[in-house]
């Protein structure tokens, strides 16, 4: 099976700025015949000047990678699949079936359960990218699509990563599976085991999809899938961020930030300011005088805690590293955004 390996998902962001130095122009000399002289702009090289570069790693969600293959047997949670792809990296892998596990049929997406799935059924797969190093390798199952006739579009899972709102009212999603989508009016929206209503303007970053398509003729010769319907999976980020030198968004809000607590980079690391984030994103925290260290809650539950410029986070009774130390400047908590996302549960906007 192919696909990333890597337990991190890697964001690279470089902003450049360029300067340019005014021309000069001289004057006629005294010396000068009569004719007149025409003036020769002197012009200095155009120098770039790059502001610091930096990369946020996106650890909080991983992409999960899609799997498809026959049932060999099943036992005790666990599934043989005979894996289908030709360019696929193992020929079996096990499947780790949990509660966790979303299972569904591929044509209605209504649940199902493991004992409804047969050997030498086909099915669809998404899978975590950690695997191990076994023999058949092994991995988790996030979400199996079973019952799926023959010659069928299986619908695909995804997330949301950008949105566009267009005048016309129309809501452009952007997914991590590298597709686009033009949600309208007559696009089939729907929930999973729910009876609430969702709406297109209930699509942001970090939302999951079951994507159902259909092949259309594109301008020329082209063709292109358009979506016929989806479902919509619980929210489970608690928001999204984006985040730049320059700019610093929460949920699409835009925040006012004085100069004292503007992103600035360290170690390759983008450092936002603590405090204006995760107030942001609905969390409390309170400030230990004595010891410089900030407890993070959500309502009245402790969420972690750490120093002001620490290299550790506590949570519960475990100590976690973080990527880069916290920093204190001027009376303003800063950490790495890597950091940030992560222990926030945000989604990473670009």
């Amino acid at each position: 099976m192919r696909g990333r390996m890597t337990m991190k998902r890697y964001v690279k962001h470089t902003i450049c700025a360029l300067t340019a130095v005014a021309c000069l122009t001289g004057g006629a000399s005294a010396f000068a015949s009569e004719a007149p002289q025409q003036a020769v702009p002197i012009s200095a090289p155009i120098v770039p000047i790059s502001a610091p570069a930096y990369e946020i790693m996106q650890q909080n969600w991983l992409d999960s990678i899609m799997v498809y293959g026959t049932v060999s047997f099943l036992e005790d949670g666990r599934i043989m699949l005979e894996n289908n792809n030709e360019n696929a990296q193992f020929d079996k892998i096990i499947l780790n079936v949990s509660e966790d596990t979303l299972i569904l049929d591929a044509v209605s997406g209504l649940p199902k359960s493991i004992k409804d799935i047969r050997e030498d059924e086909i099915i669809y797969a998404y899978v975590g990218p950690a695997m191990t190093m076994s023999l058949p390798p092994m991995t988790h199952a996030e979400l199996l699509l079973t019952s799926i006739p023959a010659d069928f579009a299986v619908p695909t899972y995804e997330e949301i990563d950008n949105v566009k709102q267009e005048e016309n009212g129309n809501v452009i999603v952007h997914t991590n599976r590298d597709a686009t989508y033009t949600v309208t009016d007559d696009t089939e929206l729907f929930p999973y085991l729910t009876k609430n209503i969702v709406t297109k303007h209930n699509l942001k970053p970090g939302t999951k999809l079951l994507v159902w398509k259909q092949i259309v003729q594109g301008e020329g010769a082209e063709e292109a899938a358009e979506s016929t319907k989806m479902m919509v999976f619980p929210y489970s980020y608690n928001g999204y961020v984006q985040a730049g030198l320059e700019n610093l968004y929460v949920n699409d809000e835009k925040l006012e930030l004085a100069a004292s607590e503007q992103p600035y980079v360290s170690n390759g690391r983008l450092m936002l300011p603590f405090r204006q984030v995760v107030e942001s994103l609905g969390y409390t925290i309170e400030w230990n005088a004595e010891t410089s260290s900030i407890k993070v809650l959500k309502g009245d539950q402790e969420q972690y805690s750490f120093a002001a410029r620490g290299t550790e986070f506590l949570k519960g009774e475990d100590t976690y590293t973080l990527t880069e130390a916290a920093a204190l400047k001027n009376g303003v908590t800063f950490m790495a955004a890597d950091d940030l996302l992560l222990l926030s549960g945000a989604k990473l906007v670009e």
